[in-house]
């Protein structure tokens, strides 16, 4: 069956899912697990949230449902950043960027909706970054003929840091990791969020790259030769972290870059090629394909049974390695984490959330902490 009609169907059952059960199956549904993430990363209550979610009536209005609240935010950012309240601005205009992100991350690639939204998340949230406390300082990572565009937060007060560099998902992007950022700042440990090849500002949508599981460790080196460059950071005390298939690329950059102090993996598997299978929704598909850059789904199968899996590369990490997983994980099996354990070199730390799902959404507030403490451990070593 061609890739198109695939995700025609998957797209039509996801708006039939949405018209019969309603808003309240959706925010309920693993499927829209999506959501808890936006109840995390996007800075907005629980009563927002569920405004939100009763303007999506079918799928087709499901960016509009997002982008009322959105403009609304930056309507009030505007209008604080005119009248002084500089501290009001930056938290609203943070809300619109994020806001922004959560909108078009299930909106079709095709769609206009999709562009217009990843360039208002990026605009927005720089409009922020000056009035955030601490501030947050855009930055461009020689990298290539495109450079890594990323964001560094110091902690205040701090001389010398640390610091984290954190790697964004599949569809993650360094604006949304603004909140773990504000996990370590509140620690004493500066963080470094970028996007690289295939994300963010530098996918191929937005006239970037490919991701390429086997090289992307490349990018995380020139993170890190950036970060020897700056005098305010402790580079010789980093920490990598990377969340779903950021957790995955920062146990391969450890692989492959011993200056790294120890890593952490949010949500990452061993085996990619775990995933494929009849069930896979034509979504998921669709994803990769679009991130690895290639122009169909068997495209993606061939790729990822090549190079999906950490076996020969887990065993090259020797660092502390803190590996997070949900038991209800539908993405990453229980399996793949016990691998990782038996087959890294250095001390393994497992926490496991027996009622979890993918990346631990649903218990962000205890396991986040849990996170910055075990960071905050090794780095004081």
């Amino acid at each position: 069956m061609e890739d198109h009609i695939l995700t025609d169907n998957f797209y039509h059952t996801v708006d039939l899912f949405i018209q019969l059960l309603g808003e309240d199956a959706v925010n309920k549904s693993d499927c829209f697990f999506r959501i808890s993430r936006a109840a995390i990363g996007s800075y907005v209550d629980y009563s927002e949230i569920q405004r939100i979610l009763a303007r999506i009536k079918s799928f087709d209005n499901w960016y509009d449902a997002w982008e009322v609240s959105a403009d609304r935010f930056a309507r009030i950012a505007g209008e604080a950043e005119t009248t002084g309240h500089l501290v009001t601005a930056g938290k609203n205009y943070l809300r619109a960027g994020l806001l922004y992100h959560f909108a078009q991350l299930f909106t079709r690639p095709e769609d206009p909706a999709r562009s217009e939204g990843q360039e208002k998340r990026v605009a927005y949230y720089r409009k922020a970054c000056p009035y955030l406390f601490p501030k947050v300082e855009p930055i461009e990572i020689p990298f290539g003929k495109l450079g890594l565009p990323g964001y560094l937060r110091l902690p205040v007060g701090v001389q010398l840091p640390p610091v984290i560099v954190m790697i964004p998902g599949a569809n993650s992007v360094k604006e949304e990791l603004h909140h773990w950022g504000e996990k370590f700042t509140e620690l004493g440990i500066a963080t470094l969020a970028f996007d690289g090849p295939g994300q963010g500002e530098r996918s191929l949508r937005n006239k970037g790259v490919p991701l390429r599981l086997e090289t992307f460790h490349h990018a995380v080196t020139a993170v890190i030769n950036y970060l020897e460059t700056r005098r305010e950071v402790d580079a010789k005390r980093l920490v990598c972290w990377g969340q779903s298939t950021g957790g995955h690329l920062a146990m391969r950059a450890a692989a492959n870059d011993t200056r790294i102090h120890a890593a952490v993996s949010l949500g990452g598997g061993y085996d990619f090629r775990m995933d494929i299978e009849s069930t896979t929704p034509a979504d998921i598909w669709e994803e990769d394909r679009d991130l690895y850059g290639l122009s169909s789904f068997a495209e993606s199968e061939s790729y990822i049974r090549e190079f999906g899996s950490m076996q020969g590369i887990i065993e090259k990490v020797s660092c502390p390695l803190l590996v997070v997983h949900g038991a209800r994980d539908n993405c990453v099996a229980m399996e793949e984490i016990e691998r990782l354990k038996q087959e890294a070199t250095g001390p393994v730390t497992l926490m496991v959330y027996e009622d979890g799902n993918h990346s631990v959404c649903n218990y962000n507030l205890e396991m986040s902490e849990a996170v910055a403490d075990w960071v905050a451990d090794q780095l004081s070593r």
